[in-house]
């Protein structure tokens, strides 16, 4: 009984350690509809009605079939290639009743460009071997893609898009946007290199200017008198080259400039101090003599009386 048990367990075993072949290996004659209601089993095709799109090899394709238990209904799981071998192989289940529906071919895979419909998952890592490689969009491999780029014991993430590119979170779609050479932070379109909409917290800001303002310093500086400062305040409601209220609220300010120009007012204070402090310095000799004077005329009026 023992023996009798072992001998069918091996056979059993063996029965599932070799493939069975299907007719004599070869496909069937061709077939010229591949919607027809096929049953289980491998055709060849001509230009067959509802052949896959691959038709590189004369219309000539393989297609195998499995097909549902049922009689009274057409449901198949097709899966079809061209006779050439360009490794193009597509897919499609087609069902209802005996009347072919959803005729669509689905492209699994192909040793070139593969074109995907439908939503893809990687429950992995999607490695881009070298510099050359780039994960596309549009079709259009120069505007619009996601890649990398050399840098020095590295290499660097490069994502260009034509149109721009936005980073969202769950406060916004646009929470940073790049577009046209420029960078908006809370804002969209910017306008300028750096447009934000918000507030900047920086432990420092450093600005490049083309200029300072210490030629108040210098000899041939026209320093305007303080008539002059108080005349352009009467008339103009601000001082001298410092935008009006209303252009600051219309288009603000030019941080570097505006530091400049305030500057420029400080050292014309400064000036007018220093002038200041002079004429102080003059009264009080002047006052000095004054009282040494009056001491002197007291000292005689006590003598003549």
């Amino acid at each position: 009984m023992k023996k009798r048990i072992t001998l069918i367990a091996l056979l059993f075993i063996s029965s599932y350690a070799f493939s069975q072949q299907i007719g004599d290996g070869f496909a069937p004659l061709y077939t010229p509809d591949f919607t027809a209601p096929l049953k289980s089993g491998v055709y060849g095709g001509f230009n067959a009605i509802g052949s896959n799109p691959d038709l590189s090899y004369s219309g000539q394709q393989h297609l195998f079939v499995i097909r549902h238990t049922s009689q009274v209904n057409n449901h198949q799981l097709q899966i079809s290639s061209s006779f050439i071998t360009n490794d193009r192989l597509f897919f499609r289940k087609i069902a209802n009743n005996l009347v072919a529906s959803n005729p669509g071919w689905i492209e699994i895979a192909t040793r070139g460009d593969n074109t995907f419909e439908g939503s893809q998952n990687i429950n992995g890592n999607l490695d881009i071997f070298n510099y050359t490689n780039k994960i596309t969009g549009f079709g259009d491999p120069n505007n619009y893609y996601i890649g990398s780029f050399p840098v020095a014991g590295s290499a660097g993430l490069d994502i260009h898009y034509y149109g721009g590119i936005r980073f969202g979170d769950y406060t916004s779609n646009s929470v940073m946007q790049i577009a046209d050479g420029n960078v908006g932070i809370g804002t969209i379109n910017p306008k300028n290199k750096l447009d934000v909409n918000g507030t900047i917290h920086s432990k420092e800001v450093k600005v490049d200017l083309l200029g300072w303002s210490d030629f108040v310093f210098k000899k041939e500086y026209n320093l305007p008198t303080l008539e002059e400062v108080e005349k352009h305040i009467n008339e103009k409601g601000h001082l001298e080259n410092i935008p009006s209220e209303e252009e600051v609220l219309k288009n603000g300010i030019n941080l570097g400039e505006m530091n400049a120009k305030l500057l420029q007012k400080i050292e014309e204070l400064t000036l007018y101090s220093i002038q200041q402090s002079k004429e102080i310095q003059t009264l009080k000799e002047e006052n000095k003599s004054f009282k040494t004077l009056s001491e002197r005329l007291s000292k005689i009026e006590q003598q003549l009386k």
